[in-house]
């Protein structure tokens, strides 16, 4: 979508993303409806929002949203609806625009409309934020300026206004934004760094969310760079080459012997030049992260950054927060907020990075099927697991006959459960990696992990 050719557009949705595109079709001149009921809760409204949008010239129009975007269609068919990424394409209002004559479309797409800089692309099911962040960190070390945006950072109609503007944008594409805005893409290089199971509940299916990921490449250009796992993920790699049949293969990496760009421990190695670059000690050098760093020095590669430059970044990344990130140390047991691990697999993978035995934290609102069986918990060194929320029945009963189960009801309960449990310990963790989405009790992730680090902090030493 081009805002510059249009005279209006109803904005739906009145967070980050809704407030940001309102913002940046005002500038351009266009006349902006924003529909901001419901008010988005606490943490998620933004500063200047539909308030300081109606200052500037927006209608905020606070009525059911399908009736908002009809009502809006009867006066301005062929109008643009820019839909923030919570909201379906199979949605009642989503629905209502196309009855209506309007043209759908996302903020992301919107946004890589305006940008005018060098865009990066990352999506993925699990890690891809701590990528953004390294990709971001090492062209900042190699003396260009980057920000993360998009799903991670600022939305992109916001960076796409930013004066000056950075060299790059450095963008994570959730599958949500991408329902809406995929082809609307052309980064110079695009990553997907991995598929599993995580939104089943919006996208029907693990190949649904992979093809939903993988339109983040359609409006590549020539000589435009496309990152993709080597094996597994739902077999992207086999759907890439069916979706762009006309197109080089991508570039692959992982931890297998076939990638092109391979983890092993402590580096990552490209062996058809023969060149290695040292990850030794850094956040990545691992089992569950090192494809991640393979993905990255492959990402930083193709733009021609040194190795020091990458390798520093490497060796100086510090996780962001509710990623694996301490809290504190209890007689030898780290207590571990991994809070972002909002999918099955995303738990699984953060115990195997934790220290063992592992007291888990685990329940909220499910988004896929309850696949997850206790006799791999168990196998990969869980102790016993700790549930609360909407899913703690459906946790407790695929996992009770494989290990202990305690049923909490809330974090605060966990915290005084466990911290009974390991007081003799010398070794191990509590990990709070809930694999679930946190909208039950909370109101996001972050609020999820603030409380868990709250309530451990109040324990005795």
């Amino acid at each position: 979508m081009d805002a510059g050719d249009r005279t209006a557009a109803i904005v739906v949705g009145a967070g980050a993303s809704g407030c940001a595109a309102a913002r940046a079709l005002l500038r351009r001149g266009v006349r902006v409806a924003l529909v901001a009921t419901p008010l988005p809760p606490g943490p998620h409204a933004p500063a200047g929002g539909p308030e300081a949008l109606a200052s500037l010239g927006a209608e905020v129009l606070r009525m059911p949203a399908a009736e908002a975007v009809a009502g809006w269609g009867g006066r301005h068919a062929g109008a643009a609806a820019v839909f923030s990424p919570g909201i379906s394409p199979r949605s009642p209002e989503a629905a209502a625009a196309r009855e209506a004559g309007l043209r759908p479309c996302g903020e992301l797409g919107l946004g890589a409309s305006l940008w005018r800089g060098r865009l990066l692309a990352v999506t993925g099911s699990k890690g891809k934020s701590s990528l953004v962040k390294l990709l971001a960190d090492a062209l900042r070390a190699a003396g260009f300026s980057a920000e993360p945006c998009g799903n991670y950072g600022t939305p992109l109609c916001a960076l796409a206004d930013a004066a000056p503007p950075p060299d790059f944008a450095v963008c994570e594409c959730s599958s949500f934004q991408l329902e809406w805005s995929g082809g609307s893409l052309a980064p110079e290089v695009a990553v997907l760094l991995n598929v599993s199971a995580d939104h089943l509940d919006r996208h029907g299916s693990v190949e649904a969310c992979r093809d939903v990921k993988l339109s983040m490449f359609a409006g590549q250009g020539p000589g435009a760079v496309a990152l993709l796992p080597a094996a597994g993920s739902a077999g992207a790699l086999a759907r890439y080459a069916e979706l762009f049949p006309d197109r080089p293969p991508p570039r692959t990496f992982g931890a297998e012997p076939g990638a092109q760009w391979r983890w092993t421990a402590g580096r990552v190695d490209h062996p058809a030049t023969g060149r290695a670059w040292r990850v030794a000690g850094s956040y990545f050098d691992n089992a569950v992260l090192g494809p991640a760093a393979a993905a990255g020095v492959a990402a930083l590669d193709a733009l021609g950054l040194p190795r020091e430059a990458v390798e520093r970044a490497l060796r100086a990344f510090e996780p962001l927060p509710h990623r694996m990130q301490p809290v504190r140390t209890l007689g030898g047991v780290a207590w571990i907020d991994n809070s972002k691990a909002t999918s099955l697999a995303a738990l699984e993978a953060s115990v195997r990075m934790a220290p063992k035995p592992v007291f888990l934290f685990a329940g909220g609102r499910l988004k896929e099927p309850m696949a997850l069986p206790g006799a791999r918990l168990a196998a990969l060194g869980v102790r016993k697991a700790y549930l609360f929320g909407e899913c703690a029945p459906a946790m407790e009963e695929a996992w009770s006959g494989a290990l202990p189960v305690a049923p909490c009801g809330t974090l605060e309960r966990a915290v005084a459960e466990a911290a009974r449990d390991t007081a003799d310990l010398a070794s191990g963790s509590v990990l709070l990696a809930p694999g679930t989405a946190s909208f039950d009790q909370f109101s996001s992730f972050k609020e999820r992990g603030a409380a868990f680090a709250a309530a451990v902090r109040t324990l005795p030493i």
